[in-house]
């Protein structure tokens, strides 16, 4: 050992001093690192609340119940409502709609409590003797009642859900069921028009057409017409034709007019050129079996500027004979400005065989609509949802943001881990040099 002469320090000395430093700037590295790590779960635990999506507390299946009308006809339709968090709550039932004279409810008022997650009910339908040839509705609403508002300080109800009834009165001449989808309507592309006609009569109709007029307010900026193609009694077909969009982007109107031999159908349907207000993200299905319950979660994206009131999912699905079998809604949501919001609906699998459907969503806000044409393929333990034309995921595809974060997550914790076992090693190693 050397000793200090004139003020200088002995080589330990020195030695201590830049072990000791090397462990102080180890230390600190290594704190550093830490606060940052504590920072960044910070921000993806908020990330994390922020995107998982809400689903709505109450659910009513079926979506739609349809009758064909027979005088004087009697029956008990059976209807189920669902407790989605099973949660305390009140439910209020009432009847609504052009038929409601006709439909008495057996119950108008539950309670659920939070071991419930599902109760059947059940209303009785008395017709008429004679209704108009056509449709006729009624829906059954089930209104979630706050407890603010059973307390006496509140009218009104959180969430509603519809189940439909349609009665269907034979045409008895050529009638047809007809709708407007736009594809691929951006500027300065070509847009495709598709619109599904479905013989709702007893005959043949030996020729169909459409043509489309297209508006932006007042002014009818185009007009196009689709093919023109025969359709079997029951049958359903497309009539197809394009569209230039050379204009700015925003909304328009298309008025419809479909021509089937003498007889003619005229509707409207606004759509969007350019980037859509409101896009459907994803849908899927998770742990299914067939004969239950299928429950739809529908991911949706709010792209505009404002918080769009009353959005809500209403899901179509056509059996082999393209009548709906099934029309399923989701409750209404409020979906702020630049942000996304799940929607559920449900599909009671009783009775339905494995095999794939021809499905219809619609998204509707306001007076408008997002649409999407799907394919349902059900198995005995799995359906998965595919898209016509469109790029919906099913299940399977693709990895959800919940997923990407906990990824992130789990890589950050090992790094953490990582950096915590090397500088301990470090701080053994320098302990061992001290000591020799």
């Amino acid at each position: 050992m050397k000793i200090m002469k004139g003020g200088k320090m002995t080589e330990n000395t020195k030695k201590n001093k830049i072990n000791n430093k090397i462990s102080v700037k180890g230390s600190i590295n290594y704190r550093c690192i830490n606060l940052l790590f504590i920072f960044i779960i910070f921000i993806l635990s908020i990330l994390f609340i922020a995107f998982i999506p809400r689903a709505s507390a109450i659910g009513i299946i079926p979506g739609r119940t349809t009758i064909d009308f027979a005088p004087g006809l009697e029956k008990d339709v059976g209807f189920s409502v669902i407790n989605n968090e099973q949660k305390e709550m009140q439910v209020s039932l009432k009847v609504q709609g052009e038929l409601a004279e006709y439909i008495t409810l057996k119950e108008t008022s539950v309670k659920f409590l939070s071991s419930e997650d599902e109760k059947k009910f059940s209303y009785k339908m008395k017709l008429p003797e004679k209704l108009e040839p056509g449709l006729h509705t009624a829906e059954i609403v089930a209104l979630e009642i706050p407890k603010s508002a059973e307390e006496g300080t509140f009218i009104g109800a959180t969430v509603a859900v519809v189940s439909q009834l349609y009665v269907y009165v034979p045409c008895p001449g050529k009638c047809i069921e007809a709708d407007l989808n736009v594809l691929d309507a951006d500027q300065n592309m070509t847009a495709r028009f598709i619109v599904p006609v479905i013989n709702r009569g007893k005959t043949k109709i030996d020729e169909a057409k459409a043509e489309i007029d297209i508006y932006s307010g007042a002014d009818k900026i185009a007009s196009i017409e689709t093919d023109k193609l025969p359709i079997e009694p029951g049958a359903r077909t497309e009539l197809t034709s394009t569209w230039f969009a050379n204009v700015t982007r925003g909304s328009y109107l298309a008025k419809v007019r479909v021509y089937y031999d003498k007889e003619t159908k005229t509707f409207e349907k606004e759509f969007m050129v350019g980037t859509s207000i409101l896009d459907i993200e994803r849908v899927w299905v998770s742990d299914f079996k067939l004969g239950g319950i299928a429950k739809f979660r529908i991911l949706v994206e709010n792209k505009w500027n404002q918080e769009l009131k009353q959005v809500f999912a209403n899901l179509l699905i056509y059996d082999k004979l393209n009548e709906i079998m099934s029309d399923l809604k989701s409750a209404s949501e409020d979906i702020p400005s630049l942000t996304t919001k799940e929607l559920v609906v449900y599909w009671e699998t009783a009775g339905i065989n494995v095999g794939e459907y021809r499905g219809k969503l619609i998204i509707k806000y306001g007076k408008k609509s997002t649409d999407r044409e799907l394919i349902l393929r059900v198995r005995e333990d799995s359906l998965d949802v595919f898209g016509t034309g469109y790029a919906v995921s099913s299940e399977a595809g693709g990895l959800s943001i919940k997923t990407i974060a906990w990824i992130v997550i789990i890589l950050l914790v090992l790094t953490n881990v990582a950096w915590f076992v090397f500088f301990k090693r470090k701080k053994s190693q320098e302990k061992n040099k001290e000591k020799k």
